[in-house]
């Protein structure tokens, strides 16, 4: 109703760019991440697992694309062991957390997520070439 009131746009083009354009490219980005984070991408923490860390994936959605760690440590909130001004989900989480409408997020350790590397990781690989 926004663009159609106060921009004078057409009724037609307020309702088709403004709405269903919108929710089909939030839509597509959405599914994105399970074909992007599924076949392109580096698997840092568990290499024998399909899942990848994708920037695509990652930028397209918000922040889910950092899918081999959300597979690796599904009860970590964050999807990612580090802070990224990409990853929006985890900044939403965390505002809800502010006002106490989120609680008990768990996180893992840095300890654990450099044992998982060193064990299925690609560090795994390092340490053997060594």
């Amino acid at each position: 109703m926004i663009p159609w009131c106060i921009w004078n746009e057409s009724l037609r083009n307020a309702f088709f760019i403004s709405s269903a354009l919108r929710y089909a490219f939030t839509l597509n980005a959405a599914w994105c991440v399970n074909s992007f984070a599924h076949m392109w991408g580096t698997r840092p923490y568990d290499e024998s697992i399909a899942s990848a860390e994708s920037l695509t994936a990652v930028i397209s959605s918000g922040g889910e694309g950092f899918h081999n760690f959300h597979h690796t440590f599904p009860q970590d909130y964050n999807t990612s062991e580090f802070f990224s001004l990409l990853n929006v989900t985890s900044m939403f989480i965390n505002a809800w957390a502010w006002f106490g409408l989120a609680y008990d997020l768990k996180t893992v350790s840095k300890e654990s997520v450099l044992k998982r590397r060193m064990r299925s990781g690609h560090l795994q690989r390092l340490k053997h070439q060594n």
